[in-house]
């Protein structure tokens, strides 16, 4: 990956390049949209049961060319931010406040390098134009990969069935899947005919749980990708796991030896599965992707490190970072009379949840329920105070499930490209609903969706 550019101009066009197109295209697209919004988005997974947007976003490819590179560049600075500080997992567990058992199959005695940082997505607002990384989710658990890339293949499909790019030229972004594979067979040195087994949890709030065999069916495709590429891949939920009468771990009577984690980490349901999943692991018997060492790199902490740490970077990281990183502290007493007189200027956040979780955003947040959110973070110690980053707006039309009604109208959105194996693939969209406000998760109705890539003519 090459270095960011210091010099790039993101002002120069809006980064959603349909503002820039004649109003004759826009109307062919969003009549295409209303012809095959259902079949973009079927099987997505989404919370909202009421609208699905009619187009794709659009992103210049120098865009997403560039975004990649700030992505790569910031890894590698929260990387070394841990390592200014500690060398080994539990060294960096311990400074980062994290229980002892907390995060399952760490290893305290693993060495922190870059290993760590073969997978994960940032959460990026754009702010006037400027893409600004308000967290890193690092690690293999980093969803919505195949979901994201149905949504940009059949987009493109879309344009391409109409003739639609020949005004627009796009592409889809680089495979996600593929891209994360590739990435998987490195880390675990697999050879061609290898088995990788996909490893899930079933126990979250997401749609399809509650049918475990058809969750496995759907995935399938996903499987079959895997097979094309040449391992001997299959999707098993951790319950289904044993240990053989070896000690080895095994499903139906194969043993499985390279794991792919599609799950967070934390607060897993102890099972008989995961027990022997957690004996393999420890006992070197099977290998996972990715460590779960990088959980601790995901803490929202790190990001305040990184702040603290800005007079010993180069002057030309202390620019990226000025210009990309919000200003983020560890919340501590002495900052809270400040942070009540700021409230409209900070977001309020636990620096080791996810999916929006314990979240305030100050100018949302009734007086009353900030006070009582510091008072909490205090008392905690594990909370952050982040400078709050306004999204831009997309002007976005939807069209409604059950009525066909069209609506136009301006909502938040944040974008997440992929990075596997220090390169960028797909791009995880989520468009915000009209009917929430800026927090950006699953859980508040968001449009999972994924990009379009508009090349130079």
């Amino acid at each position: 990956m090459t270095t960011p550019d210091l010099t790039f101009d993101w002002l120069q066009t809006p980064f959603d390049h349909w503002e820039q197109l004649p109003q004759a295209t826009k109307d062919e697209v969003l009549a295409a949209g209303a012809e095959d919004w259902s079949k973009v988005f079927a099987g997505v997974l989404t919370f909202n049961k009421s609208w699905r947007p009619l187009r794709p976003v659009l992103i210049e490819q120098a865009k997403y060319d560039e975004l990649a590179r700030v992505m790569d560049r910031l890894l590698q600075l929260i990387l070394e931010t841990a390592m200014r500080r500690a060398t080994t997992a539990g060294q960096l567990r311990k400074l980062l406040g994290t229980p002892d058992g907390l995060i399952e199959y760490l290893d305290d005695e693993e060495v922190l390098d870059e290993h760590l940082i073969q997978s994960g997505r940032p959460d990026v607002l754009v702010c006037d134009g400027v893409p600004k990384f308000v967290e890193f989710n690092i690690g293999s658990e980093v969803g919505c990969v195949w979901d994201t890339e149905k949504v940009s293949t059949r987009f493109l499909e879309m344009f391409t069935s109409r003739g639609l790019e020949r005004s627009v030229p796009v592409q889809a972004p680089p495979s996600p899947i593929d891209g994360r594979y590739r990435a998987m067979m490195k880390y675990l040195d697999l050879k061609p005919g290898d088995r990788l087994t996909m490893v899930m949890r079933t126990d979250g709030e997401y749609p399809g749980n509650d049918d475990i065999p058809a969750l496995v069916r759907m995935l399938d495709p996903f499987v079959e990708r895997g097979q094309a590429l040449g391992i001997d891949m299959d999707c098993v939920p951790i319950q289904w796991l044993s240990m053989d009468s070896e000690g080895r771990l095994n499903h139906d009577g194969r043993p499985v030896e390279s794991v792919f984690r599609l799950y967070v980490c934390t607060d897993m349901p102890q099972n008989p599965g995961q027990a022997a999943l957690k004996a393999a692991v420890k006992a070197g018997t099977s290998k996972i992707f990715t460590s779960s060492a990088g959980w601790l790199l995901a803490n929202k902490l790190l990001l305040t490190w990184l702040w603290s740490d800005l007079d010993q970077l180069a002057a030309e990281d202390q620019e990226l970072v000025r210009r990309h990183v919000p200003w983020s502290r560890m919340l501590t007493a002495d900052l809270v009379d400040d942070a009540l007189a700021r409230q409209a200027e900070l977001v309020l956040k636990p620096a080791d949840e996810y999916g929006g979780s314990g979240v305030l955003v100050g100018h949302e947040t009734d007086p009353d329920e900030w006070r009582a959110g510091l008072a909490e973070g205090v008392r905690r110690g594990d909370f952050l105070l982040q400078d709050y980053v306004r999204p831009d707006r997309l002007t976005m039309d939807f069209t409604n499930l059950e009525t066909g009604e069209q609506l136009r109208t301006d909502v938040p959105y944040s974008v997440g490209p992929y990075t596997f194996g220090r390169q960028s693939f797909g791009c995880f969209l989520r468009v915000g609903s009209h009917e929430h406000g800026e927090v950006l998760n699953l859980k508040r109705a968001v449009h999972v969706t994924g990009p379009l890539l508009v090349s130079p003519r």
